[in-house]
């Protein structure tokens, strides 16, 4: 990739644009991202907005305004008021796998090959669309893209990273968006019957009494049964929790769409990517194979594994930590503004009002983690040196932003990885369709990836059991 050769070419800070420095330092990064840090987020940041008049938690550059919406969202991402998201993906969980048994067992001897990465986007759609407004698409069930939505948001990530590197371009675009037959044209809409507007019809129907979704997503009708001064609002996912904690509605439209965004196909690239690390290592699958099945035999995992009965399994620890370190989800610059006084980074006088960005992908392959940090290698994360190991979850964490911009929806994702791997291999023999090219990937920032197809079989020692309880 680019930005990689360029800091191994000229240094940690390196000149990418007349205004903008690329880092790959973890230091660096984490003192501009630190709570209280006077660098602010760049106009890039704008493009991140759904509706161009109304900014998200992903977009607002004010840093007082983004912890205040930050706090009042917290509440819902950290499971405070949606005390079920792991019961959620055990149960839409229990049934991809179930679905994925029944079609490998009906070929007989012969391995099913299925694409994987598309198989695990519409079980991450399904996953966090119940959690974000209450109700699933029901791609997994229809073996569909329910509503256009997934390939929406490639078009709407393809056009951000063009309107991301051009400020003026993006200028252009907010103002052509407030002339108002531009908005109906360029903007996603509550009217729209597929796509980003789709999503939005959740959040924009609430009101004080009740909420409303679409009779096309066939979503349920929710009470609220509360006055207008009451501090109470029932129900048990994200969107019922942004209203509990005064999230004004068209607020609410733009964070679902940036949730569904995000905890779709962010999940599913790292999903996606730890599995091809583990496929394409031979000792390593048989490794975690054999540590799964261990842990099975001795009675320590439930049906389906628990999060925190996976994370004691250390082998499938390091394979998901090595396998996001190998394979960032996303590789956007996310650039900072230098303060008006200017600042030194690692020896340079930069001044104020330059950008700075982040080369995620060049700061995991770091000395931190050995000498062969190009490898995937699992097996360095259960070294015996607590200093090292936390060295090493400090630089890794910074995949996931660093301070007040952390990603609120990690624990989620992480939960999503670790059992989605561990019930594919307690369940499968998986094998590589095509070894030489086993997926196209393409980045726009973010990930897509097509034609990742494996070749399964079923375990019927466990399978059956799984299938008939």
């Amino acid at each position: 990739m680019t930005f990689i050769s360029v800091n191994r070419q000229y240094g940690s800070l390196a000149r990418i644009g007349p205004n903008l420095l690329i880092t790959d330092d973890p230091e660096t990064t984490r003192k501009i991202l630190s709570p209280r840090s006077p660098y602010l987020r760049a106009p890039c940041f704008d493009t991140l907005r759904i509706d161009p008049a109304i900014t998200n938690v992903v977009s607002e550059r004010d840093s007082k305004k983004h912890q205040a919406l930050r706090y009042k969202l917290s509440a819902g991402y950290s499971g405070r008021d949606v005390y079920d998201m792991e019961q959620t993906i055990d149960r839409h969980l229990t049934s991809w796998i179930d679905q994925i048994y029944k079609s490998s067992a009906s070929q007989s001897d012969v391995a099913l090959e299925i694409d994987i990465g598309r198989q695990i986007q519409l079980l991450t759609v399904d996953i966090i669309s119940k959690i974000s407004i209450g109700e699933s698409f029901g791609c997994v069930q229809s073996d569909s893209d329910r509503y256009d939505f997934l390939a929406t948001v490639q078009q709407a990530v393809k056009a951000s990273q063009v309107f991301s590197a051009l400020d003026e371009l993006g200028i252009l675009f907010y103002y052509a968006t407030r002339i108002s037959f531009l908005n109906r044209v360029l903007l996603p809409s509550v009217a729209d019957t597929k796509g980003l507007g789709k999503v939005m019809q959740a959040g924009h129907f609430a009101s004080w009494y009740r909420i409303r979704a679409n009779v096309l997503l066939q979503i349920a009708e929710l009470a609220i049964e509360q006055a207008p001064e009451a501090n109470h609002v029932p129900g048990n996912s994200l969107l019922t929790s942004f209203l509990k904690r005064g999230v004004a509605r068209d607020q609410i439209a733009t964070e679902i769409v940036v949730t569904m965004v995000a905890g779709s196909e962010s999940t599913s690239t790292s999903i996606q990517s730890i599995l091809l690390a583990i496929l394409t290592n031979a000792p390593v699958y048989r490794r975690l194979q054999l540590e799964i099945d261990a842990a099975i035999a001795r009675g320590l995992t439930k049906r389906p594994v628990q999060y925190a009965e996976a994370q004691q399994l250390p082998y499938l620890s390091a394979c998901i930590l090595e396998g996001l370190r190998k394979h960032p989800p996303a590789a956007q610059l996310r650039e900072r503004v230098v303060p008006p006084e200017g600042d030194y980074i690692l020896g340079y006088r930069v001044p104020g009002g330059t950008y700075i960005g982040f080369n995620t992908w060049n700061t995991q392959l770091n000395s931190v983690f050995g000498a062969d940090y190009e490898v995937y290698k699992p097996e360095r994360w259960l070294v015996d040196d607590d200093e090292r190991l936390k060295a090493m979850r400090r630089t890794l964490e910074l995949v996931f932003g660093h301070g007040p911009t952390k990603c609120l929806g990690m624990p989620l994702a992480m939960m999503e990885a670790y059992k989605v791997i561990f019930e594919l291999l307690r369940h499968f023999n998986i094998a590589t369709a095509d070894p030489h090219r086993p997926w196209k990937s393409r980045c726009y920032g973010i990930f897509f990836q097509e034609n990742f197809n494996i070749r399964v079989t079923p375990r019927f020692n466990e399978t059956v059991e799984w299938a008939v309880s």
